[in-house]
């Protein structure tokens, strides 16, 4: 299963603390789990990217992948230029993959989330 997990309200400085650990085990050749993870600065910051119509498109994607981005946009019943937008964020933060053919897919079987109100 493909999962990834969010967070929301981390600040830059512990993200980089994160970072910044993950490099000197690295430098001294001790193993760095692998991590999935996609973090926003605020709720509206997640909201702007993560909208319902995404997450159907995620789903449709999981479900049946689509040779390209009009069968994409013909299949969920919307406009090519709002689909490939859509495409193109959720590409950017790894959850819809574009093969060498311009196959689309998502491996992603589950989101989980961490929000934090007061941070």
């Amino acid at each position: 299963m493909a999962r990834t997990e969010i967070e929301v309200g981390r600040s830059l400085r512990e993200a980089a603390t994160d970072v910044a650990e993950a490099w000197k085990a690295a430098e001294a050749g001790r193993p760095i789990p692998a991590n999935e993870r996609i973090l926003f600065r605020d709720w509206s910051a997640l909201c702007a990217v993560l909208t319902p119509k995404r997450y159907e498109l995620l789903r449709h994607l999981r479900r049946s992948p689509e040779s390209g981005v009009r069968t994409l946009a013909r299949a969920l019943g919307r406009d090519v230029k709002r689909v490939h937008e859509d495409v193109v964020a959720l590409a950017e933060l790894g959850l819809v993959l574009r093969d060498e053919n311009g196959r689309l897919s998502s491996e992603v079987d589950e989101i989980t989330s961490t929000i934090r109100i007061a941070a």
